[in-house]
């Protein structure tokens, strides 16, 4: 609705801009304007894009904890429930990007809530990333999905404190880093007199291993030279205490070089344009090698070395300043370091002709003033153009104009858009953009939501009520669906400024290109006048996309289908590899069990829908020719089979690197918190002794008989990996495999020795075409054979289980025979290399569905004694708090036994395209019990 009265809005807008600036008829440009917004309407009403928010409980998260979540998935230009999809799909990936586990949930009427176990053999201590997404979503890039990211740590007394300092300095043309670095016990002590293995890497090779011993205080130093096209953003250090007996102890922190003379600076003209003679606003930011803002200053020079202007970022590397270029000047940034040295930087070429765009989008004033100004050439022309404006994926604004002079100034209100990103567009006369240009609209009309404790004072293990109440911006109550987190600050540290929310998320971050630093920053914007201007450099930086308004006409192909729920779909055809038209097919499952059939149809497709799959749930689907006996064709399961996103998220330091002491503090709480509880329950007072048996592989060819490798991956662990490529298999459960380098190529390695891949007992290299390298081919069969294909993996990279595998695969005269490792692969078909596919036939292992999980909060009698047994992290979690007609809900749980402060932190939505979030605190004391 707000969409069609902001349309009449436009209209009105239009016609009166046009008496005031145009002189030719008004009713023809009213028609071409009408027609460029319902195409670009019509375009993208269907796109049908969605937008997609999670809140969690927490970011930080201990070994075996649980991720609880809740899920927003809007309509983008509605903000109500997303109706073309009904499924979303979840991932956790590590810091190097591999993928530890992925399943599935429904969605509906865009909500949905559920839990992700946090099992400590899958996600060690380290940072990690949440993704979460819709198949649609995927038909519009990386920056469409969700992405959160999080840290896993497991604190024990055992645990070192590291403090490092790294400098890169030239050394004879040579980037040399010297790196200092000091180990202490967790309880202050210096590790000394230690033997260390330290390691340098980068996510493609290893660039040093050095065996060294710490000094009595616990220091270390090296220096080591950077090889070229070292990948500096995902370097880091890897520590490996090499005493007898704590081999298991290795820490890996990342490696931050962040050297000054290779700081990123990107210079943005405003609208896009940098043209000649004109007045440009030229916006810039700064990066760091790890992509972080920096702050910087520096001056412009012409080619005479003549100073022209000066700058400084203002806010994460960001600023902007004035220049009108000269039309055959060449310009240059000088930016200054600490140490007196510096770097330039070429700004862009001024273009002679077109026009730049300059928009003041005062938060005091009730409209956005934007002044065009035109080069002589497009003066002459005296052609209209046209100003759009976007809101939401939808245009709600457009006009059209004449330059009479070199400028241009245009009002357009504020009322015509709803609150969010506005995207200005001007068009040349054959509706190409010219320009571009993003402004935030704030009519501060988010939910307010109010969270008032019943009590004014609680105790450890005090009942908490909390009377929720939820209005418009007029006072009015609202219905909507919320969600509460209630976290002891004494565990989990929470900062509002570093922390996404759902207002920001889907009103400004998903609309922006790359990372956005402290996003909650921008909050509340409006009311502070140096964040609002800080938003607009971030836009002006980060919110130029390039709309193309010439390819409305043309239909945009999907790759990905929108999905209504869980369905198996597939195609069976012919050993003509043609479609078997009305083709019976059936379908058995477990977990649960189930028994059904379907035709296939014209094309030759089936689809089984109304499924709810367990997890390990597997369906064993059958084809039946027409005269419903027996198919002798092929079953081809359609699958999503989501791209691999990109890893933007940077690598965060582990809690115990460079701890200050407020830091080193918490941790010690949360500590002295477990150790305290663990006594009085007696739990962890012994450590548990597991006696195991040797691993063995069913029908394995393994040379050395059964049981015969260093490691084994049986079928019980391939079963729960599912769909997991055996290249990902390897990486997951052989520590030191991947891509390595060495000699000018690339192999497939662990740490440095090359494997061979034995399948079914056949040598695979045997096979490789003469055109191909190892490389290729080894990527290629690792990439296409998943786990379950396979039955298990045997590793031998010993000399015991090495020795036979040597003397039957490689030649007599090897160099180093003991440096090869071999990887025995056991497939279900048994056919080595050469897979046949079962005819007529399919098995069919569906991710796991994520099964909804009550939060456990317990409940104490009056009086209860806090006795240190209860410290949860996460005191309350509340996915589902509906509010009523009155707008009001009542919320009630208990305290744990942690005195100190808890956040609370509530988001959600009445689905109409209305949002809220809200933070408060609440103290909790100590008991003052009674003595009688």
């Amino acid at each position: 609705m707000f969409i069609n009265f902001a349309f009449k809005l436009t209209i009105a807008s239009l016609f009166l801009i046009s008496l005031t600036v145009i002189s030719f008829a008004q009713s023809t440009q009213k028609e071409v304007i009408t027609k460029i917004i319902k195409s670009a309407n019509d375009y993208n009403s269907k796109l049908a894009v969605e937008k997609l928010y999670l809140q969690t409980d927490k970011d930080n998260y201990i070994a075996g904890d649980t991720i609880w979540f809740k899920s927003y998935l809007f309509d983008a230009v509605t903000l109500t429930g997303a109706e073309k999809s009904g499924l979303m799909y979840v991932e956790i990936t590590n810091d190097s990007n591999r993928l530890i586990q992925r399943s599935m949930i429904p969605v509906y009427q865009g909500l949905t809530f559920g839990s992700i176990a946090i099992n400590p053999e899958e996600m060690p201590q380290g940072s990690y990333t949440l993704t979460a997404y819709t198949s649609w979503m995927l038909n519009f890039g990386d920056d469409a999905v969700f992405r959160k990211q999080i840290y896993v740590s497991d604190v024990t007394q055992d645990d070192w404190l590291i403090d490092y300092t790294s400098r890169l300095t030239k050394i004879s043309n040579q980037n040399n880093v010297s790196m200092g670095l000091r180990i202490r016990q967790y309880d202050l002590m210096p590790v000394g007199l230690r033997q260390i293995q330290l390691k340098v890497s980068d996510d493609r090779r290893t660039i040093l291993t050095d065996k060294m011993d710490t000094s009595v205080e616990g220091l270390l130093k090296t220096e080591f030279n950077l090889p070229e096209k070292t990948n500096t953003k995902t370097l880091s250090i890897s520590l490996q205490d090499q005493r007898k007996g704590f081999g298991n102890r290795k820490l890996i922190l990342p490696l931050y070089l962040n050297r000054a003379e290779n700081t990123d600076l990107q210079f943005l003209p405003e609208g896009g344009s940098f043209i000649a003679s004109l007045p440009n606003k030229v916006a810039f930011k700064a990066l760091t090698e790890d992509g972080l803002g920096v702050d910087v200053s520096g001056k412009i020079y012409d080619s005479a070395k003549k100073e022209v202007a000066s700058f400084s970022s203002t806010h994460q590397g960001m600023g902007s300043f004035e220049l009108i270029p000269g039309a055959t000047e060449n310009y240059t940034a000088q930016l200054n370091f600490p140490d007196g040295s510096f770097k330039t930087y070429p700004l862009p070429l001024a273009s002679t002709s077109g026009i730049t765009i300059s928009v003041n989008n005062d938060a005091k004033r009730d409209s956005i003033q934007i002044v065009l100004h035109a080069s002589p050439d497009v003066l002459a022309a005296g052609k209209p153009l046209y100003l759009m404006a976007q809101s939401r994926g939808m245009v709600c604004y457009g006009a059209s104009f004449l330059f009479r002079n070199q400028s241009v100034t245009i009002l357009v209100s504020k009322k015509t858009f709803p609150t969010g990103l506005v995207r200005f567009s001007v068009l040349s006369p054959d509706q190409k953009s010219v320009n571009e240009r993003v402004v935030y609209i704030d009519h501060q009309d988010q939910l307010r939501i109010e969270l008032a404790a019943e009590k004014l004072r609680h105790e450890q293990r005090d009942s908490i009520t909390l009377n929720v109440k939820v209005t418009d911006k007029y006072g009015s109550p609202v219905q909507g669906s919320f969600s509460l987190a209630v976290t002891d600050d004494g565990q989990v540290k929470t900062d509002s400024i570093k922390a996404n929310n759902l207002i920001s998320q889907i009103l400004l971050n998903a609309d922006l290109k790359g990372h956005i630093e402290n996003p909650g920053y921008y909050s509340a914007a409006i009311t502070d006048s140096k964040k609002w201007q800080d938003l607009d450099l971030l836009l002006l930086t980060q919110g130029w996309i390039g709309y193309r308004w010439t390819e409305l006409s043309t239909a945009k192909t999907m790759k990905f289908p929108a999905e209504s729920g869980f369905e198996i779909r597939g195609k069976y055809t012919n050993l003509f590899n043609k479609p078997v038209v009305n083709a019976k097919i059936t379908l058995l499952g477990n977990r649960p069990a189930v028994l059904a059939d379907t035709t296939t149809n014209a094309q030759g497709i089936f689809v089984f829908t109304g499924l709810v799959p367990a997890d390990s749930a597997s369906y064993f689907i059958e084809g039946l020719n027409q005269k419903g006996k027996k198919g002798t064709g092929g079953i081809e399961i359609q699958e999503l089979i989501p791209p691999v996103f990109q890893n933007n998220q940077r690598m965060l330091l582990p809690w115990y690197v460079n701890t200050d002491t407020t830091g080193l503090l918490f941790i010690r709480q949360r500590q002295e918190l477990k150790a305290t509880m663990e006594k009085l329950t007696g739990k962890n007072m012994l450590r548990e002794v597991k006696i195991t048996g040797k691993k063995v592989v069913k029908n394995s060819k393994n040379l050395n008989g059964a049981g015969g490798a260093d490691i084994t991956v049986d079928e019980e662990a391939l079963q729960k990996a599912k769909k997991t490529s055996l290249e990902d298999l390897l990486t997951k459960n052989i520590p030191g495999f991947g891509l390595r380098f060495k000699r000018g190529s690339y192999f497939y390695g662990i740490n440095s020795s090359p494997i061979h891949i034995i399948m079914d007992g056949m040598e695979t290299e045997r096979f490789k075409p003469e055109s191909e390298s190892l490389k290729d081919y080894h990527q290629t069969m690792l990439r296409s054979i998943d786990a379950e294909d396979i039955k298990g993996i045997e590793v031998m990279k010993t000399g015991k289980n090495q020795l036979r595998y040597i003397s039957e695969f490689l030649p007599p005269m090897t160099e180093e025979p003991f440096n090869h490792i071999f990887i025995e692969i056991t497939t279900r078909g048994g056919h080595g290399p050469f897979f046949k596919k079962p005819v007529g036939i399919a098995l069919v292992r569906p991710l796991p569905m994520i099964q909804i999980r009550s939060f456990y909060a317990p409940k104490y009698p009056v009086k209860s004694k806090a006795d240190m047994t209860d410290i949860r992290s996460t005191v309350f979690w509340a996915p589902h708090v509906v509010t009523n007609e009155a707008g009001t809900a009542k919320i009630t749980f208990f305290a744990g036994d942690n005195p100190g402060s808890y956040s609370l932190i509530m988001e959600g939505t009445d689905m109409t395209g209305n949002m809220g979030v809200q933070r408060r605190k609440i103290t909790i004391e100590k008991q003052q019990l009674s003595a009688f």
